[in-house]
């Protein structure tokens, strides 16, 4: 066993050698930040991370949230299946937390023919209006809470804030 555990630092330590070397351009000293971590352990790493190589500062933060919960607000059943408008709570949602969520609806709830998902039950209101009667303040509330839509069972659009996300046909 110490055997073992000489062999791996020996090998840590070559690999160490050979990187640096590889690094070196003979010019500038670069900054060398490095971070190892123990095998097995068991701690999530901090969210918030910066490294530093050689001057240049890279900093990463992992964002988003998977949408736990929801209430289908309003179900409207037609020949062509149904529709579901659906508030979840306000979030640091992503678009792909957003994909996923959908993709377990249509997997979970038997298939809707289209769903409209929003963060705020008032906006659901607003956007279920007839068009003649939506005010502005309607219609900022829809732009500001109206988070994604599934159009004929197979096309997930983004809305409001996610609309540069744009719209795709699932599977594809």
């Amino acid at each position: 066993m110490k055997r073992l555990k000489t062999l791996r630092v020996f090998s840590l330590s070559i690999a160490v050698s050979l990187a640096l070397a590889a690094c070196d351009s003979g010019d500038v000293e670069p900054e060398l930040t490095t971070t190892s971590s123990i095998v097995g352990q068991t701690t999530a790493p901090d969210p918030d991370t910066t490294t530093t190589v050689g001057g240049d500062t890279t900093s990463t933060t992992l964002v988003g949230q998977a949408v736990d919960s929801y209430d289908v607000v309003v179900r409207e059943s037609t020949d062509d299946g149904e529709t579901l408008y659906i508030v979840v709570p306000p979030g640091d949602y992503t678009a792909i937390d957003l994909e996923n969520f959908i993709g377990d609806l249509i997997e979970g709830d038997g298939g809707p023919e289209s769903v409209e998902v929003f963060d705020d039950a008032e906006a659901i209101d607003s956007y279920l209006k007839n068009e003649s009667e939506q005010t502005a303040g309607d219609l900022a509330a829809i732009d500001a809470h109206h988070l994604v839509s599934l159009i004929d069972g197979r096309t997930i659009k983004f809305q409001g804030p996610f609309a540069d996300e744009g719209e795709y046909a699932i599977g594809s």
